[in-house]
């Protein structure tokens, strides 16, 4: 029998403990901004991916959000799903982009990741279609418990507000703190988010390419923060948050002052429309400053993908289209950069570089 209702009479927690307690086989679905899946084998999660929606796959989706691969590798990724029948999961793992421990590992990261963005909805549908065995066509599958799903996301329900209190803004970046965390206490994720911080790249940007959850990312620089290992260099430019900067121009990301301007040339129009304005000769903005923002903001971005791949690398890159090859740098800044015809140029005996003309 199907169990259906609003979110506002049951939430997931409720929800999904009912149908581990009857340990249910089965496809629940929740419609509200967007529909999440959970798919059921007695009573534990075994998959957050249902074949037969038509939305977008939701492990696509968060690969894609954390930054787990370059740009022409999702080029590639998307060729071998057109001419094949493997599934994602099964083309990461045959074409060596994850082994299958990580990528059992992402998996889980999903389901929770979903769990926690689930418990926060209040609004729209849940729908829970039973199934006599273990549901058909279940690919990458886990087995998760759903009481060890619901602790972990209460736990980051609580602790949310202390985060954002912590990390109020997209755009800080950090610096090494007065103590230095041992390589031995880092594991693979948290020393791949303390390059990160280390290479001044600010918050939304680490988050982007943290390769984890954005709570994961966030709980361990405020934990680095509070221990001394971390502290605060500076607000950055507006960085954009985790779902990716929309905001960007031939790779350039546009501060708030730079997106203000359509608005204020509208309001000028709007003036001299209604007679309001009135010509006279006064001091004009001057032509070059935007170009000369932009240029700057350009340069800040090389200069950051240049650090990141220095911490990584341990040496500065040979050119340019190698912080490209290494997913250090988008496509586009290598673009404009040569557009503007910067040159780059590293001094492997003073061990720095130059960018310029």
């Amino acid at each position: 029998m199907a169990l259906e209702g609003q979110l506002s009479d049951f939430n997931l927690a409720e929800i999904l403990q009912l149908i581990a307690s009857q340990q249910k086989s089965g496809f629940l679905t929740l419609e509200a901004q967007r529909e999440m899946v959970f798919i059921f084998d007695k009573g534990e999660v075994i998959s957050t991916r249902d074949r037969r929606s038509r939305t977008r796959d939701p492990l696509e989706s968060f690969l894609k959000a954390y930054g787990f691969f370059s740009e022409s590798q999702w080029k590639h990724i998307d060729y071998v799903k057109k001419n094949s029948s493997l599934d994602l999961t099964e083309i990461l793992v045959s074409e060596n982009l994850l082994t299958e421990a990580r990528l059992e590992s992402t998996l889980r990261s999903l389901a929770q990741d979903m769990t926690h963005q689930g418990m926060k909805l209040h609004r729209g549908r849940y729908h829970f279609t039973p199934t006599q065995r273990t549901p058909p066509g279940v690919r990458g599958s886990i087995r998760l418990p759903v009481q060890s799903l619901l602790m972990e996301a209460a736990r980051r329900l609580d602790e949310e507000p202390g985060l954002k209190a912590a990390l109020p803004s997209q755009s800080l970046t950090f610096s090494q703190g007065e103590k230095t965390l041992p390589q031995e206490a880092l594991s693979e994720v948290s020393g791949r988010i303390m390059k990160l911080a280390l290479a001044g790249l600010p918050l939304g940007r680490i988050i982007r390419q943290g390769q984890v959850e954005s709570f994961v990312v966030r709980d361990l620089l405020k934990t680095w923060l509070e221990e001394g290992f971390l502290t605060v260099e500076q607000h950055a430019a507006d960085d954009g948050d985790a779902r990716g900067d929309k905001r960007a121009l031939r790779g350039i990301n546009l501060n708030p002052g730079l997106r203000r301007a359509p608005l204020v040339l509208l309001v000028f129009l709007l003036l001299c429309g209604a007679g309001w304005y009135r010509w006279v000769e006064e001091p004009a903005m001057d032509p070059g400053q935007g170009p000369q923002l932009r240029e700057t903001q350009l340069r800040a971005e090389v200069v950051a993908a240049a650090r990141l791949y220095f911490y990584q690398e341990g040496q500065w890159p040979e050119n340019l289209a190698s912080m490209v090859r290494g997913g250090h740098m988008a496509p586009a800044t290598l673009a404009t950069v040569e557009s503007l015809g910067w040159n780059y140029e590293l001094d492997k005996k003073q061990n720095r570089f130059a960018l310029g003309t």
